[in-house]
């Protein structure tokens, strides 16, 4: 039988799934509120024209992206001098040489933040569920909560610190299923659905309220 889905990783944009469709004439690509990338095949193409044509439009979907993500949020970002709030605390929002912008020092805070809490607790999560990641990256992601490669290495967005800690473990549980089941099949929803008490649909609605880099009074320290 031939394989009816595949799954890439990209750099910069994140899993996207390849799959087969005996209905499609056409190739296409769809992105849902989410964020989550899907590539419809046609019967008769291959995996590697499908390919060629995600590249060739690789602009245009980050730029989606970028939209979605951007969408009411572009006035938000707080200037030099006044405070964010992450996880109770306030910090102050101070340039350094090489910033360029309010937006980098900002990302640097959540950076160390990131550090300091989102390690610890996937390690919690992962043993409290039986997983075994490869390893932990936290960046700055435009687009993306996080992601999982192949090789079930995790990557988590430094700015999961500015949402309510069940949303943030949400987010590294999703994840963590994914490193055992690559895609979104009724078997990985079974795995989040058993891992957050049944309540896997409440969060992903929930998280959907949310916009990284997007400030409200809640977070803006105000």
């Amino acid at each position: 039988m031939k394989k009816s889905q595949n799954i890439v990783n990209y750099s910069g944009i994140g899993k996207v799934l390849y799959a087969r469709s005996s209905r499609a004439r056409n190739l296409s690509i769809r992105i849902n509120q989410q964020g989550e990338i899907r590539v419809t095949v046609p019967r008769i193409v291959s995996w590697r024209r499908a390919e060629a044509f995600f590249l060739s439009k690789q602009q245009w979907v980050l730029k989606k992206l970028d939209q979605m993500n951007s969408k009411g949020c572009r006035d938000s970002v707080p200037p030099e001098g006044e405070s964010i709030r992450i996880r109770g605390r306030d910090f102050i929002i101070s340039l350094q040489s090489g910033d360029s912008e309010s937006a980098d020092a900002i990302w640097r805070i959540l950076q160390k933040e990131a550090l300091n809490y989102l390690p610890e607790r996937m390690t919690e999560l992962s043993e409290a569920h039986g997983y075994k990641p490869t390893g932990l990256k936290i960046r700055r992601m435009k687009t993306r909560w996080g992601s999982c490669s192949a090789r079930k290495s995790i990557n988590l967005n430094s700015w999961l610190v500015m949402i309510p800690d069940p949303l943030s473990d949400y987010v590294i549980l999703h994840e963590l299923a994914h490193t055992r089941f690559p895609d979104h099949s009724s078997l990985f929803w079974e795995e989040l659905d058993r891992t957050t008490d049944g309540l896997s649909r409440v969060y992903r609605k929930e998280l959907r309220n949310h916009q990284i880099m997007c400030f409200t009074k809640e977070n803006s320290g105000q």
